[in-house]
């Protein structure tokens, strides 16, 4: 099956410093990497590297040639990705302290201008069945879930960085959603509590290093984390769903696709950076069997 990603796309700059600054503190940074990220990527690469098939709709600068062949070395197919004159691809500023702690500002730049028709054109390669998988940084959030459920595809849903005004809405057209649990309980703040959750709704809840959990028609089923020494937490959430997500697509049962991704993040956050940091499936399987 494929896995349509309406996802963003950045070049991330990550600080690591000794502690994240306070107001009109000047710090130096004890290491400076350039890498790529934005939350649609992270999935994307995670997807790719658990073995799902993607199509990833995005946008970046006209100009941005050193994007595309950044992807060509993460081997991602980058035909749906439109270049945009007139505006910057997206970047994120990361800031992370001694304790792998994180602090981010984001300029969505190109994200926020994906085409409309570039999306449909890709769409209409998809099939009934097929997973839609979007985030909460890119435009064409509501546009796209509708004309992904009318062609017959699945929704998965990050709402992150997490709006109440822009997430309610669209909760009825999710099967999936994935949130943090800071994230789950602004929701249900913003629905009044989690009885008014849509009773369809599969939830995919990390809590760090709590684990995870996955909530669907009355069963919960958990998954404690690995514990590993991390060395920077940004992107960890974006592998675990896209672990997730390909196992699952790919006939995985729920415990052992809970399991993968548990260990994909658990690598994960050992490496400095987002998508550049996610593992293999190989090196998640040496891994789960170093473990078990």
């Amino acid at each position: 099956m494929t896995i349509l990603n309406l996802g963003s796309l950045n070049w991330d700059r990550i600080y690591r410093l000794p502690h994240l600054p306070m107001a009109g503190e000047t710090i130096s940074s004890q290491e400076t990497l350039v890498g790529l990220g934005g939350k649609g990527l992270n999935q994307s690469v995670a997807l790719t590297r658990a073995g799902g098939h993607v199509r990833h709709v995005g946008a970046i600068s006209a100009q941005d040639g050193a994007m595309r062949a950044a992807l060509d070395g993460f081997g991602l197919d980058h035909s749906h990705v439109v270049g945009v004159d007139g505006v910057e691809t997206g970047t994120a500023l990361i800031l992370i302290d001694a304790q792998a702690e994180n602090c981010i500002v984001l300029d969505p730049g190109a994200n926020r201008h994906i085409p409309e028709g570039a999306f449909r054109a890709t769409l209409a390669q998809c099939r009934a069945g097929d997973w839609f998988l979007a985030q909460n940084e890119t435009n064409l959030l509501a546009e796209g879930m509708a004309a992904a459920r009318a062609a017959g595809l699945k929704i998965a849903f990050v709402p992150a960085p997490f709006d109440a005004v822009s997430a309610v809405p669209l909760l009825p057209l999710v099967d999936l959603l994935s949130l943090n649990a800071v994230e789950f309980d602004q929701l249900c703040a913003a629905l009044g509590g989690a009885e008014h959750l849509p009773k369809t709704l599969a939830l995919l809840i990390t809590r760090g290093a709590e684990g995870a959990e996955y909530l669907e028609g009355g069963r919960r089923i958990t998954q404690p984390a690995f514990r590993v020494e991390p060395v920077d937490t940004t992107g960890a959430g974006d592998t675990f769903m896209g672990y997730f997500l390909a196992l699952r697509d790919g006939g995985a049962g729920v415990e052992e696709a809970l399991r993968h991704a548990s260990a994909a993040a658990a690598l994960q956050v050992t490496r400095l950076g987002a998508a550049g940091a996610i593992p293999s499936l190989a090196e998640v399987r040496t891994f789960l069997e170093s473990r078990s």
